[in-house]
This record gives structure tokens, C-alpha cells and sequence, in this order.
């Protein structure tokens, strides 16, 4: 009797891992995009924060050219407005923007969305955030400082989306709304100087499941879904190193996350190679995936270190 079942058992584990792995060929290489049923009413828009420079710039091109109108963020006016400027050059939709430190706390959200009240907002992509990897730790930075990067990646999204729900709900009467929060992998193995940047990406990631449990378990379901992304690093002005399957450039990162929106999923990487990334850490010794982490971050900080000498 002991064979047949460790047989059964060893047939199940292999046809779940079988399923697994054509899962995830089919949804990285073979699966359309959803994108189009945040478009299937007149005059669409979607908010893109952080979106003056690097991976928020991209996705917000992208968006653009799939027949969004848009409304962006970012801290510098003129910054931001050249990304409007550029966005227009490229097509007939609208285009509107606002400005605000994340990093900074005290913003009145009610008013900084009053000029959008009317508008039917059915996407938002939460890109605000960063860290500043300076190679120091925790004891190394201000009070302020430290406050500074939990309100920039935590805080102004948050508190930003609460402001967003209710208008986001009535939208969701006529169609689904989703919120996307951008993570990242250092959540998973929290690398060397980045520990608090990690943690605050690991609060979204539990913020993302408690606000879909939110809107689909509590009540009547309102309509708005929410997304985490696990993102890795993308070759950015504030993050340079070389393109490559590990790096992408943020255009080719942007065409990849807009392509997996609306996937169903709730916590998933966009691009593939992250994915895979991801898929290891989980399944190699903590103490390997540690060490790995902090070879990773160090040739950043190398990279970081030898623009701002070329600057």
C-alpha cells in the first residue's frame, strides 16, 4: 500500500508544478492584454504619481498611446510640465497634472484632487516612492530623513488613495477601477542600507491585500480591485546601470507592466526576468539570497557613485 500512495503523491506534486510552469509560460508569453476594459467608456482617465522621470514617465506614455487621458504627479513643475508638453506632442488627449513633495506630509489630498472631482478616473498606478541609497545605515540618517522615505513611499499614496476611494467607487458603478501599488523585490530579502525602504514596500503589499479584501469581502462588492507589483530594478536616471533581461530600460519595463494590466492577479512581477528572480529567492537558502542581495545593492551604489562623479 505504501508505494501506490508515495506514487500518487509524487504524480500530484508533479502535475501541479507541470501547471504551474505553463502557467507561467502562458502568462508572460502568450496572454493579452486587459488593459482595454479600463478604456470601455467615454473619456477614461487614468493618475500616474511619480511620473516626471524614470519607470512613472514610461507607464504613463504607454497608457497614453492605449487611448487614456491622463494625471500625473510629481514634485517639480518643471519637470512635469515638460512631460505634459511631450505627451501632447503625441496625441489628442488630455493631459492634466499636479504637484506635491511626497516626501513631505501635511498635503491637503481633497484639495489637490478638486480640480479631477468630475472626472471618471478608472486607473491608478501608484510609481511615487524611492530610496536614497547612500551605502549608510538606519543611525546614519535624521529622524526627518527617515520619516521623509516612509512618507514618500508609504504615506502620500495611502493617504491619496483614501482620498480617491469615494469617487473611485462611484466610477466603479459603470465599470472596474483598479489601483495598483508599485512594490518591489527588496520586500522580499530587505538588502543591506535598504532596510526601511523594504519594510515600506512590504506595507503595500499588505495595505494592497487588506484594501481588495476591502472592496470584494465587506459589503457589497464596490468594484475597484487592487494590485501589488514586484518590481526589480529597472535602469533609471536615479537608479544607473546597464540595460539589460534584469534591467530593462523603463520603456520596455512600462510596455511590459501596461500589457498585465487587469490580469486577475493581485501581487505578481510584470516583467518576466523579475518573475524568475522572485520564483529563486524564494526557493534558495535565506543566506544565499542575503548575500546575493547585498552584491546587488553594492554594484548599485558602484553605479550611483560613478554618474555623480561623470556629473
Amino acid at each position: 500500500m505504501l508505494f501506490p500512495l508515495v506514487f500518487l503523491v509524487g504524480a500530484i506534486v508533479v502535475a501541479n508544478q507541470t501547471f504551474r510552469f505553463l502557467e507561467f509560460l502562458w502568462f508572460y508569453l502568450f496572454r493579452s492584454s486587459s488593459v482595454q476594459k479600463y478604456l470601455r467608456r467615454p473619456a477614461p482617465y487614468a493618475i500616474v504619481t511619480g511620473a516626471s522621470d524614470g519607470i512613472g514617465k514610461a507607464v504613463a506614455q504607454e497608457l497614453f498611446a492605449k487611448g487614456f487621458n491622463l494625471i500625473i504627479h510629481g514634485r517639480n513643475e518643471e519637470k512635469v510640465r515638460r512631460v505634459v508638453d511631450e505627451l501632447k506632442a503625441r496625441g489628442s488627449g488630455d493631459v492634466r497634472y499636479f504637484i506635491a513633495d511626497a516626501a513631505k506630509s501635511g498635503h491637503d489630498f481633497t484639495q489637490l484632487l478638486k480640480p479631477f472631482a468630475d472626472l471618471s478616473v478608472t486607473l491608478v498606478v501608484h510609481n511615487v516612492g524611492g530610496t536614497s541609497l547612500t551605502g549608510g545605515r538606519i543611525d546614519e540618517f535624521s529622524d526627518e530623513e527617515l520619516a521623509g522615505f516612509i512618507a514618500w513611499n508609504d504615506l502620500f499614496p495611502l493617504l491619496l488613495t483614501r482620498a480617491l476611494l469615494p469617487n473611485l467607487r462611484t466610477t466603479a458603478k459603470d465599470g472596474p477601477v483598479l489601483v495598483q501599488f508599485i512594490g518591489s523585490q527588496a520586500a522580499e530579502a530587505s538588502p543591506p542600507t535598504m532596510s526601511v525602504y523594504a519594510a515600506t514596500k512590504a506595507f503595500l503589499a499588505a495595505l494592497t491585500r487588506g484594501l481588495d479584501n476591502d472592496e470584494r469581502l465587506w459589503g457589497t462588492p464596490s468594484g475597484v480591485a487592487f494590485e501589488y507589483l514586484a518590481v526589480g530594478s529597472v535602469a533609471t536616471n536615479s537608479n544607473p546601470q546597464n540595460v539589460s533581461r534584469t534591467a530593462p530600460a523603463p520603456e520596455e519595463f512600462g510596455r511590459a507592466l501596461v500589457g498585465k494590466i487587469g490580469c486577475g492577479r493581485r501581487r505578481y512581477a510584470p516583467w518576466m526576468m523579475h518573475a524568475i528572480m522572485g520564483w529563486a529567492a524564494g526557493v534558495l537558502p535565506e543566506g544565499l539570497v542575503d548575500q546575493s542581495a547585498a552584491w546587488m545593492v553594492k554594484k548599485v551604489y558602484e553605479g550611483r557613485q560613478k554618474s555623480a562623479k561623470k556629473a
